[in-house]
Order: structure tokens, then C-alpha cells, then sequence
């Protein structure tokens, strides 16, 4: 077999590696960062296994509930830690109490973004807030497949992900529950590893500590915030900081978001998380200015798991389409670039100040300042 899928279309979701009984699938990097399936043919037996598995191949239509919440954490420090409205550990909580293992993205000390299990809750601190680039997947599908019959596993990753986790494990296991997050599309990690880079170069420093939503001046205007091994910090407005410029505005993104198969109507995940943005306007009385959550219940485990966080949280029934309305993603692609292939050519030859001037102008910048409030990409609330 010499391809799986169209590489316009693959998400890099892993489950053709991991189904693969011969191990003859490897996720390498491509020429503009992201990881991609390479069949080693002379291992490949032709079983087509990895084409049964794929979730883009096999997407079909999902049933949800889709009640709907507006919430947030009754806890204030939890809150703060949150990118929104701290709902993730609340869950990620309930299921470390039961004994558990939590399964989703964190920086390592490289800032590389890889999927983790974790077991206590010492360690979900690395797992909290938002992280805008794909994460690295690893072989984290075959650790849940061995671990699943014996203990619960909450897993967080994008929309594109858990439809591969689905996909691979191939049944319903009543322990097994996935939160997807509202997501725009993902960056590639080539350029936010050039970011870190040129940080580095220019202060001299390591970068130790990478915050994609700092919420010290409010959690609708926030900043990226990075601290340096010397314990420098940055602290930059979205809208000043060059990856998250490049980010939102659309060139930078795996080609498979400008055809996303996994929005509303299509959710293998047990609850949705995501920003409420536009709630002090929908649901004034649940405002609040450090953070609400938009939750999405799709299944009964995700209303089972909601039973029992709600009574740390204040919360709201409220509209699907209120909730829509501040976040385009649920149901739209991004919009393609036509500048992307010329993004992608000049990423190694610019730095990241050139490649912002070069891509961004202000009719677009305008787009990004609402987009800022209609994304969130691999975060946890």
C-alpha cells in the first residue's frame, strides 16, 4: 500500500500506526512540520487495516445530545489557572479520585507538545491551559487500548483525535471518556519551535515555561507569557505576539482544517469544551470576567460526568446557537490561504518578524482581533 489517505486530508490522528499489526506505519515529520503516515513496504502486508481504520476514510454522522451550558469554576484559583472557565480539572479531578489516568497535551522540557497519561493530581497542572500547535500522539493509543479494561481513562485532545482514539479502539468501552475541544485548526509545530528558537537566541536564555493564555490582565484580552530559565519573563498581548499572529491568521494551518470532517453533527467525543465568548452579552447574570466555559454534552457519559462535577460549578442551560455564534469553528473550516504555499516556503528563509510583516496587514489583523475570541486550540478549561 503506498498511501492511506490524501495528505490534504489526514490529520495525523495516528490510528493507521497503531492498528497496524506489522508495525509498518511510522508518523514522520514533513517538510512543513507535521506528522504524516510512511508505510515501510517491504514490512507491509497489504491488509488494509490501517484504510479500514482511518477516521476521514470512515467519517460518518454521530447522534449528540447537545445540551448545552455556560459555566464556570466556583473555585477562583482554579479559575485563574484555567484558560477559561475551569471545567477540565473539575473532570480530569473526578476521574483521578476513582483511581483513574488522564490523558492529554503537555509541554515537555524541550516545549515539545506530547499527549501524557498522568495518575495523580500533583501532575494535572501540566496538563491545564490552552496549546495552540498539534500535539505529538506517540504510541499514547496503544497505552489506552492496554489499559482500558482495568481503569477509567479520561483523554482531551481536538475534535481530529479523538475520532481517531475511536477509531482504533473500534467499541464503546463504558470506562473510556473523551473531551474534544472547540478548535480552529492547528499550527504547525515547526513554526512555534522557530518562535521558541529565535526567543532563545535573542535573550540569551532557555524558555522554561510557555503560557498560551495568560489571564493576569482578564481572560478576554489575554497574553502569551514566557518565562525564562533565569526567570526573565515576557509577557505579550495576542495581538502583539508574532506566532499567535501567524497562527490565527490561517497560513500556518495542517491542510486538513480547511476540510475539517469532525465539526458539530459529527463529534466522537463524550462533552465539547471551549470559551463562552459573547456571554456577557447572551447570559449577563453568568458573566463573569476571569472565565466562562461553553459546554457541549453529546453523549450520556458526558452528561453522567457532568452530574458530577456541577455542584462546584455556577452554571446555565442555555442555547446550541448562542454558543455558535462566538465560535464559527464549531461548524466551519478555517478559510484557506491562498498565501500558504508561499508561507511554508519562506518559514525557513525568514524570521518570525519578517514572516508577520510579510503575512499579515491590517485588513487581516482586523479578522484576527475576532478570531482571538472565537479560537481554542489543543487548551484545557
Amino acid at each position: 500500500m503506498k498511501e492511506i489517505v490524501s495528505k490534504n486530508l489526514c490529520t495525523g490522528c495516528t490510528a493507521c500506526k497503531s492498528i497496524c499489526p506489522k508495525n509498518a506505519i511510522e508518523m514522520i515529520e514533513d517538510i512543513e512540520g507535521f506528522k504524516v503516515p510512511l508505510i515501510d513496504q517491504k514490512k507491509c502486508i497489504n491488509c488494509g487495516l490501517c484504510q479500514k481504520t482511518c477516521p476521514v476514510i470512515n467519517t460518518k454522522n454521530n447522534s449528540s445530545l447537545n445540551k448545552c451550558y455556560a459555566a464556570y469554576n466556583k473555585d477562583e484559583k482554579e479559575l485563574l489557572s484555567s484558560a477559561s472557565g475551569g471545567i477540565f480539572s473539575l473532570l480530569a479531578n473526578s476521574i483521578l479520585n476513582e483511581n483513574g489516568i488522564v490523558i492529554g497535551a503537555m509541554l515537555d522540557s524541550n516545549n515539545m507538545l506530547k499527549h501524557v497519561a498522568i495518575r495523580n493530581k500533583e501532575a494535572l497542572k501540566n496538563l491545564k491551559g490552552s496549546k495552540y500547535l498539534q500535539s505529538d500522539l506517540g504510541n499514547i493509543f496503544a497505552f489506552i487500548k492496554e489499559n482500558i479494561k482495568n481503569n477509567k481513562i479520561l483523554f482531551v485532545g481536538t475534535p481530529c483525535q479523538v475520532a481517531g482514539l475511536k477509531a482504533f479502539i473500534k467499541q464503546d468501552y463504558n470506562n473510556l471518556y473523551c473531551i474534544d475541544l472547540i478548535c480552529h485548526g492547528v499550527p504547525s509545530p515547526k513554526l512555534f519551535y522557530k518562535y521558541i528558537k529565535e526567543l532563545e537566541r535573542k535573550n540569551d536564555d532557555k524558555v522554561i515555561n510557555y503560557n498560551f493564555r495568560d489571564k493576569s490582565i482578564g481572560w478576554e484580552i489575554y497574553s502569551n507569557k514566557i518565562i525564562f530559565e533565569k526567570r526573565t519573563t515576557i509577557t505579550e498581548l495576542a495581538r502583539n505576539n508574532y506566532y499567535m499572529q501567524l497562527f490565527l491568521g490561517d497560513n500556518a494551518l495542517r491542510k486538513s482544517c480547511y476540510n475539517c470532517n469532525f465539526k458539530l453533527g459529527n463529534k466522537y467525543s463524550d462533552i465539547t469544551l471551549g470559551d463562552f465568548w459573547g456571554i456577557k452579552k447572551k447570559y449577563p447574570k453568568i458573566y463573569n470576567k476571569k472565565g466562562v466555559s461553553a459546554i457541549i454534552i453529546n453523549s450520556s457519559k458526558g452528561q453522567e460526568m457532568f452530574e458530577k462535577i456541577k455542584e462546584n460549578l455556577i452554571f446555565k442551560s442555555c442555547y446550541k446557537e448562542d454558543i455558535i455564534d462566538g465560535n464559527l469553528s464549531l461548524i466551519e473550516s478555517a478559510g484557506f490561504s491562498k498565501k500558504r504555499e508561499y508561507f511554508f516556503d519562506d518559514l525557513d528563509k525568514l524570521n518570525m518578524k519578517e514572516l508577520s510583516h510579510k503575512y499579515n496587514n491590517i485588513s487581516l489583523w482586523r479578522r484576527i482581533k475576532h478570531k482571538i475570541k472565537n479560537v481554542v486550540f489543543r487548551g484545557k478549561r
